[in-house]
C-alpha cells in the first residue's frame, strides 16, 4: 500500500530495468492477475512493472475518482511516490487507456512511451444522447441486479456458470480461453467488484465527454515518444458496422495525437487481447522500451 492524495492505494512493483506502468481496463483493478498469467510473468523479465488498483477499487481505499482527470492525477502521484525510475512506458488497456492518455497530456515528463490496448473510444458512441443515457442507466441497473444475484451465489450454480460462459462469448466475439473464463467467473462471484463497475458505468458518458474535450483542444498532442495503438481484429458479431467504424476512427485519432503514432491490428484477438495474444503486447512493449527515442 502507498499513500496517494490521502488514500492508501494497493500497488505492486516487480522486476528490474526500465519502468513500465500498466493501467487496467474496467474499474482499474490491476492487481491479482487481471492482465493474464503469461504477460504478468514475462514482462518483469524485461522491465520494472508497476500495477495498481485505482482508488475505491479492489484493495485500494477511498472512493472512486469522479473524473478521468482525477484518476490521471492519482496515477502521476502514485508513480512518483513509488520511487521507480521515470520517465516510464505507460500501457493502458480499454478504460485504462483513457487514464493513460489524459495522464500523458497532463504530465508529459513522466512518459517515455505509450502503448494503448484496444482503447475505449474518447468519444461517446454514435447514438443520440436521448437514447445513450437511458441505455447507460439500464446497464447500471443490470449490474446492480447482477451484484444481488452474485451475493446469493447464483453464478456458482450450473445455470450461473452457463450465463457467465455465454456472457464472455457475447462480449469477446470469440471462443474464450480458460483464463478468460476463470477471470470472468471470479468477477461474477465477487459482488463488490460488480458494484464497483456499476459506479464507474454511471459516469461513463461524462467521462467520455471529458476526455473528448481534452483531446480536441487546439494544438493538443502527446509527448514526442513512441506511441502504439493495438486494436482488436475480432469484434462481437452483434456490433453494428457504424460502431466498428467508430472504434477504428477513434483508434486512428488517438495515434494521430503522437508525432509518429501507429495503429496495429491484432487480427486474431478480441477486446481481451492481453489474455488471448499476450506475446503481441509483450512485443510492442519491448519495441517501445528499445526505441531510439528512449536512449
Amino acid at each position: 500500500m502507498i499513500e496517494v492524495n490521502g488514500r492508501q492505494l494497493c500497488i505492486q512493483v516487480r522486476g528490474r530495468g526500465p519502468t513500465v506502468v500498466l493501467d487496467g481496463g474496467g474499474t482499474g483493478q490491476g492487481i491479482d492477475g487481471g492482465w493474464g498469467r503469461e504477460l504478468e510473468n514475462e514482462l518483469p523479465e524485461m522491465a520494472t512493472v508497476v500495477t495498481y488498483d485505482r482508488a475505491g477499487v479492489g484493495r485500494s481505499e477511498g472512493r472512486q475518482a469522479r473524473t478521468i482527470t482525477a484518476m490521471a492525477d492519482d496515477l502521476h502521484e502514485l508513480v512518483h511516490a513509488t520511487g521507480v525510475a521515470l520517465p516510464a512506458v505507460f500501457v493502458g488497456w480499454s478504460y485504462g487507456a483513457l487514464v493513460t492518455a489524459v495522464h500523458a497530456l497532463r504530465y508529459p515528463g513522466d512518459v517515455a512511451g505509450l502503448v494503448f490496448i484496444d482503447p475505449t473510444p474518447t468519444v461517446p458512441a454514435p447514438i443520440p444522447a436521448a437514447l445513450r443515457l437511458p441505455l447507460q442507466f439500464l446497464g447500471v441497473a443490470q449490474l446492480r441486479v447482477m451484484a444481488a444475484a452474485s451475493a446469493v451465489g447464483l453464478f456458482g450454480t450450473a445455470l450461473g456458470k452457463q450465463l457467465v460462459h455465454r456472457s464472455v462469448i457475447n462480449t469477446a466475439g470469440a471462443q474464450p480461453t480458460e483464463e478468460m473464463l476463470e477471470l470472468a467467473a471470479s468477477f461474477y462471484n465477487t459482488p463488490h467488484a460488480i458494484r464497483e463497475l456499476a459506479q464507474m458505468l454511471a459516469r461513463m458518458d461524462a467521462h467520455l465527454r471529458e476526455v473528448h474535450q481534452d483531446m480536441t483542444r487546439p494544438g493538443v498532442h502527446f509527448p514526442d515518444v513512441p506511441t502504439t495503438v493495438l486494436t482488436a481484429g475480432i469484434r462481437p458479431e452483434r456490433m453494428p458496422a457504424k460502431h466498428r467504424q467508430h472504434l477504428d476512427a477513434n483508434h486512428r485519432r488517438l495515434a494521430d495525437l503522437a508525432s509518429d503514432g501507429r495503429v496495429v491490428v491484432a487480427d486474431h484477438a478480441s477486446h481481451q487481447l492481453p489474455l488471448e495474444q499476450p506475446h503481441i503486447v509483450l512485443q510492442h512493449i519491448a519495441e517501445t522500451i528499445a526505441s531510439p527515442a528512449q536512449e
